[in-house]
């Protein structure tokens, strides 16, 4: 089953001068623990860079008091296309992020 889910995708573009931002919504079925962290959190952002068949990325989440940020990841384009949430932020991370919730 599959689940719409808002996320809050930040496209970084790394360039000398400019940084290109959008937002888009992004469907997912990647379930537990990822489908709770977005349902708790007060905001989830998943900023990442398309490189040819890599993606560098990594996830953000925030609540109303606390923020956690995640490590930067290199996957590969299809992992992410695929399951980005648990392309960007391991399972035993997101299970430790929702415990704090």
């Amino acid at each position: 089953m599959k689940y719409l889910i808002i996320l809050v995708i930040t496209l970084i573009s790394f360039s000398n001068q400019a940084q290109a931002n959008t937002t888009i919504k992004l469907d997912t079925d990647e379930g537990y623990p990822y489908i709770n962290l977005i349902n708790k959190a007060q905001r989830v952002e998943l900023r990442y860079v398309e490189n040819d068949h890599q993606v560098t990325c990594k996830v953000s989440v925030q609540t109303l008091h606390n923020q956690y940020m995640g490590k930067e990841q290199t996957v590969s384009a299809k992992q992410f296309k695929k399951q980005p949430m648990a392309a960007c932020l391991t399972r035993i991370k997101a299970k430790q992020i929702l415990n704090m919730l």
